[in-house]
């Protein structure tokens, strides 16, 4: 079993532990690893802010995981429970980081992949690899931007406004993810995959699901279209009476007329329709795979067939623990999430 032959290392150093957990929620946030080892020695606060690899196998190549430990409590039964996050997380949350923007230091005629490595260097985060950093597809410029900026904040909105649209219906929006080179986790953009065109990488069925869910998800009936000097507002009727009416704002400079704004909505409207369900698979196979990876399922007692992109993934590991959870869904919920204003 992968769980009982998982490595968890603090500083390079190997340490025993009872349990685990991999949580990878993705759509640009940060991946946590929580863990607890036996004891209740009160230096574990030495521990903060320690490097901590996770591998899922010991013979893996790279790790799983590599992050940063930021939070570590005693609890009830007199372990340490340890929690790291990984280098996204110096960009998230509360105390996300951000620099100053003025007439002398700025990102002004960047585009968006120099522009988030500029302030990484000018924020002084050497633990956050670049590296791997290259442009978005498509590219476009961060534009002028002064004052207090937070980092990863200033660049999801600018994700937001990036569209291709390159030989499919629905425009696929650039992810932040992090990569591992086996020294430092570096970031890397990534373009969504088209779920009906791109192969798949996993094949699931009655043979490899434990169990498979289906959840609602909420249904934009209500959409506001902000264009290029256009704008218009679609609603639609029936979606309302049957899911309510809940609202979108999506802004897409690349519509010039209202017309064009109308039928974009319509677009994104029937493209949350198709997507009004999220799924969860529950698994001992696939723990590899991650965000953006396309598989295809087959489950007969739903009914339901075809290619879904995997979102995120939930792994628990021990001793006499293993379970894999991925999150998936027919299109991507960048509909609902990205494209807000």
């Amino acid at each position: 079993m992968l769980g009982s032959s998982s490595e968890i290392y603090i500083e390079g150093e190997r340490i025993d532990f009872t349990s685990g957990q991999l949580t990878k929620e993705g759509v640009n946030t940060a991946s946590k690893l929580t863990f607890t080892i036996p004891g209740d020695d009160i230096t574990y606060r030495k521990y903060w802010g320690k490097e901590v690899t996770f591998f899922l196998d010991k013979s893996d190549a790279c790790p799983m995981f590599r992050g940063f430990i930021d939070n570590a409590d005693i609890n009830e039964n007199y372990n340490i429970s340890f929690r790291a996050i990984d280098v996204l997380g110096y960009l998230t949350g509360l105390n996300r980081a951000k620099v100053v923007c003025n007439d002398k230091t700025n990102v002004d005629g960047l585009s968006v992949g120099p522009a988030l490595k500029k302030m990484i260097e000018i924020a002084n985060l050497t633990k956050v690899g670049t590296n791997y950093l290259s442009d978005t597809n498509p590219i476009k410029k961060m534009g002028k931007i002064r004052g207090d900026v937070y980092i990863l904040d200033s660049i999801v909105s600018k994700l937001g406004t990036l569209y291709n649209t390159d030989n499919v219906i629905l425009p696929r929006q650039n992810i932040l993810k992090v990569i591992d080179d086996g020294k430092k986790g570096q970031l890397s953009f990534d373009l969504l995959k088209d779920v009906n065109t791109a192969p798949s990488n996993y094949e699931f069925t009655e043979r490899n699901m434990i169990n498979f869910e289906v959840r609602n998800r909420k249904i934009p009936t209500i959409i506001n279209v902000a264009g290029n000097n256009s704008a218009a507002t679609f609603k639609h009727e029936g979606g309302s009476i049957a899911y309510g009416e809940n609202t979108l704002n999506i802004n897409n400079p690349n519509l010039k007329s209202k017309a064009e704004c109308l039928d974009f909505a319509q677009v994104v409207y029937n493209a949350n329709l198709d997507a009004k369900y999220e799924y969860s698979l529950s698994t001992y196979e696939g723990a590899y795979l991650d965000e953006n990876d396309i598989v295809n399922i087959r489950d007969g007692t739903t009914d339901i067939e075809g290619n879904f992109r995997i979102i995120g993934k939930t792994i628990g590991f021990g001793a006499n623990t293993y379970s894999v959870e991925l999150t998936i869904n027919k299109q991507p919920p960048l509909l609902a999430s990205f494209l807000n204003v």
